[in-house]
């Protein structure tokens, strides 16, 4: 409407197909009249056609919502003919009618309100009615203005009329809602059970270990040996043990449980020694060299491996030796050979202080086809 668009300042504002078409917040599209507070009027845009799908759009509802909730008022200007105007008069409060007897666009939309011609009542200066509001925007959109160019002298006052009447149809809207709303009936609160306890957890699986098969050996078991990394992974034990290996005489990873729940960590120890000064010269050397820093590694006593195999005394051993280790490795299985005093050596998984901890590395021997056998472990690095 040429009046309303008259009270916006700006050359070229942008408005409401700006908004719902290319994003502009509301924010932007808000033009507040000089003299008048908490008056904004909100243009059609730089596209003046409102279609069909913006009065059909579902983001009205939201709108209108936003407005009541911040105690405002949306009042939305259109054409009694316009198509998409039931929908939009759904998505608010209702419609009040200026001049037309009827809405052909809308036939069963909630009627307000209808105002059929200006009246003395819309003298009230502008300021006294933005005092009763927190918020209004009014929106305009072009249209057949050919037709009722009667009409432009008073569209001022009509909007006017508009205004005062929706807001009175609004308020007294509310009020009869209000009003047929049934008196609220106290609901005992339902009686909250008590929370159900966990069911109780399962006591870990445990395998039965049978004692060192050599008691005898106990005394000469070779139980020094280094330890060098705790890890939280299989992984990275193997990877330690991958990089460093040629430095590790005897290298051994060996899953431990480390607390009740049997949480297993793995262990990677060097050495297999029957005298403690052999392991410190061990660990001396590992350090030097940077396998391990100067304050990693400690010496420690590991008396009990798992054999799993063993290599007849013969021409070549150390080869022989080379293949049995490799033909385990190559099946992601972490073992090492210690030579005996027959000539012959010993294939060895493992390296453990109590017999209880070889308990996970039985298990997954077992899985792979292999028989391990609990021992104290003899012998020495090849």
């Amino acid at each position: 409407m040429p009046s309303l668009r008259s009270l916006v300042k700006d050359e070229d504002p942008h408005g409401i197909t700006d908004s719902f078409l290319y994003g502009v917040s509301l924010n932007k599209i808000g033009y507040p009249v000089e003299g008048t507070e908490n008056l904004y009027i909100m243009p059609s845009g730089t596209d003046p056609l409102i279609d069909e799908e913006i009065l059909r759009s579902a983001r009205w509802t939201k709108l209108a919502a936003d407005f009541g909730d911040a105690g405002g008022l949306l009042l939305l200007v259109a054409p009694s003919d316009a198509r998409g105007l039931g929908d939009l008069i759904e998505r608010v409060d209702g419609a009040v009618l200026v001049k037309d007897a009827n809405l052909p666009a809308a036939p069963s939309a909630l009627i307000l309100a209808r105002v059929a011609s200006p009246t003395p009542t819309l003298k009230i200066p502008l300021h006294r009615i933005a005092e009763r509001a927190a918020s209004w925007k009014i929106t305009e959109r072009a249209a057949t203005w050919k037709q009722h160019r009667w009409f432009y002298p008073a569209v001022g006052l009509i909007v006017f009329v508009l205004i005062a009447s929706l807001g009175l149809a609004l308020m007294l809207a509310r009020v009869g809602r209000s009003a047929r709303l049934p008196a609220p009936v106290p609901v005992a609160a339902k009686p909250v059970p008590p929370p159900t306890p966990p069911p109780p957890r399962p006591a870990p699986e445990t395998l039965h270990v049978a004692p060192p098969a050599n008691v005898n050996d106990s005394a000469s078991a070779a139980a020094f040996t280094v330890e060098m990394l705790v890890a939280n992974t299989a992984e990275g034990a193997n990877l330690f043990v991958r990089k460093n290996g040629a430095a590790l005489p005897a290298a051994a990873v060996s899953p431990v449980p480390i607390d009740p729940e049997l949480s297993t960590w793995y262990k990677v120890t060097a050495g297999a020694y029957t005298r403690k000064y052999q392991a410190d010269s061990l660990l001396f050397a590992l350090r030097k060299s940077g396998v391990l820093t100067d304050s990693a590694g400690s010496v420690t006593t590991t008396p009990l491996a798992l054999v799993i195999d063993s290599v007849p005394s013969q021409g070549g051993i150390v080869d022989a030796l080379h293949a049995a280790v490799e033909k385990y490795t190559t099946r992601g299985l972490s073992v090492y050979a210690l030579m005996q005093e027959d000539g012959g050596a010993l294939i060895y998984a493992g390296a453990f202080a109590r017999a209880d901890q070889s308990a996970g590395l039985v298990r997954t021997l077992r899985g792979a086809g292999l028989n391990p056998v609990l021992v104290y472990r003899t012998g020495r690095a090849p």
